[in-house]
């Protein structure tokens, strides 16, 4: 390789890297306080069912799985629609 001429990318293979957003880590954030009090409230949720009926932890354990992958499910769904709105406007 010669030091006075450094390889170039061919035309048009070049990407611009992508600029850091407030948004996106606001987002995030976001994303992340809803998964940690979704599965808060149904932990407690679960403890007063037990409670009521004497059936501790059965509904505790439930609940918090049920809160869990109701949380995973919502920010899947999230994060899809966020890539699409992404690739709708690379398309552009």
């Amino acid at each position: 390789m010669d030091p006075e001429h450094p390889l170039k990318p061919e035309p048009g293979s070049e990407r611009p890297s992508p600029a850091p957003s407030l948004a996106g880590a606001g987002t995030v954030a976001g994303m992340g306080l809803q998964f940690a009090l979704s599965i808060l409230l149904f932990l407690f949720a679960g403890q007063w069912i037990d409670g009521k009926l004497g059936t501790a932890p059965l509904f505790l354990i439930v609940f918090v799985f049920l809160g869990a992958g109701g949380s995973f499910y919502s920010i899947y769904r999230k994060l899809m629609q966020q890539q699409r709105r992404a690739d709708e406007q690379r398309r552009k």
